[in-house]
C-alpha cells in the first residue's frame, strides 16, 4: 500500500496554507509532519483523510486518486486517530474499540463474532486487554490514546493518520505511544503523524516533513533533515541539535 501526494496544495476556501507538497509513504514507513502553529499540519492531515478537498494537486492511494474512492473502500486504507479525549457517553474500552468495525456492518448490520475477535486482537496487540471493561473517560491520557489506536487497528486500515498523538501526554505516556507506533510500523502498518516535538521523529527513524511559510522547508530521513539550521529556521528561535556520548540525538532550544 502506498500513499502519495503530487504537487499538492491544501487550505480552506481556495486559499492555500501549504503548497507544492510531494510525499510518498510506503508500507511500514512513518512520516512525521513538523512545523509551528498555523503551518498547515492539521489541514494537510484533513486533506489526506479526504475531509477537505485539495486546492491543487492530488492524493493517490495505490496510484488511484483519493477522491475516487467511496467511503467503505477508503476505510480499508486509512484510519484516523484523534487526540485522546473524553467521549462524554461513558463507553467502555471494549465498545470504544468496537466502533472501529462500524464501516464493516452495512446499513442494517451489527457486530458479529468476527468483529468481537478483531477487538480482542487489537487490544492484545497493544497489550491493553486488562482495560477492556474500564470506562474510557476514566483512563489516563496515554491509555486513551492507545485505545484510540486500537480502534483504528480494529478498522483494518493499512495506514494510521494521527494529529499530534503525544500532545498533552506526560513523558512516559508520550514515549509509550511513540514506541507503539514504531512497533506497528515494524509489523507493516504505515503511519502519518503531526507533532511539535522533533524527538518524536528522531526516536522512530521517521521521514520528516518540515512545514513553514506555505512550503515544505525540508523533507527526508529525520536524522538528516532535523538539524540545528533547519529547526532554527522552522521555529524562528535558536535550536541546537547534537549527538550525546551515548549516540542519541538531543534537541535543545537556545544559543548554538
Amino acid at each position: 500500500m502506498s500513499l502519495k501526494t503530487e504537487n499538492l496544495s491544501v487550505g480552506h476556501g481556495g486559499c492555500a496554507v501549504v503548497e507544492h507538497v510531494n510525499l510518498e509513504l510506503k508500507q511500514g514507513e512513518i512520516l512525521c509532519l513538523l512545523g509551528p502553529n498555523g503551518s498547515g499540519k492539521s489541514t494537510l492531515i484533513k486533506t489526506l483523510l479526504n475531509l477537505i478537498p485539495p486546492c491543487a494537486g492530488r492524493v493517490l492511494i495505490n496510484n488511484a486518486p483519493l477522491q475516487n474512492l467511496a467511503s467503505p473502500a477508503l476505510a480499508k486504507h486509512l484510519a484516523y486517530v484523534p487526540q485522546s479525549h473524553a467521549n462524554n457517553l461513558g463507553f467502555s474500552v471494549w465498545d470504544t474499540v468496537l466502533m472501529g468495525r462500524t464501516t464493516h456492518w452495512g446499513l442494517f448490520g451489527g457486530p458479529t463474532q468476527a468483529d468481537h475477535q478483531a477487538v480482542h486482537n487489537a487490544l492484545e496487540q497493544l497489550d491493553i486487554s486488562e482495560l477492556k471493561l474500564r470506562d474510557f473517560n476514566l483512563l489516563s491520557g496515554g491509555q486513551q490514546q492507545l485505545v484510540l489506536i486500537a480502534r483504528a487497528l480494529c478498522q483494518g486500515a493499512q495506514t494510521l493518520i494521527l494529529d499530534e498523538p503525544t500532545a498533552n501526554l506526560d513523558f512516559a505516556n508520550a514515549a509509550k505511544v511513540m514506541h507503539t507506533l514504531a512497533s506497528l510500523a515494524a509489523a507493516g502498518k504505515s503511519v502519518v503523524l503531526s507533532t511539535h516535538n522533533p524527538q518524536d521523529a528522531l526516536g522512530v527513524n521517521a521521514t520528516a516533513c518540515l512545514l513553514k511559510g506555505r512550503a515544505v522547508l525540508a523533507l527526508g530521513p529525520a536524522h538528516q533533515v532535523i538539524t540545528s539550521e533547519t529547526l532554527s529556521a522552522l521555529y524562528g528561535v535558536p535550536v541546537t541539535v547534537s549527538k550525546t556520548e551515548s549516540g542519541h540525538i538531543a534537541v535543545v532550544p537556545g544559543n548554538h
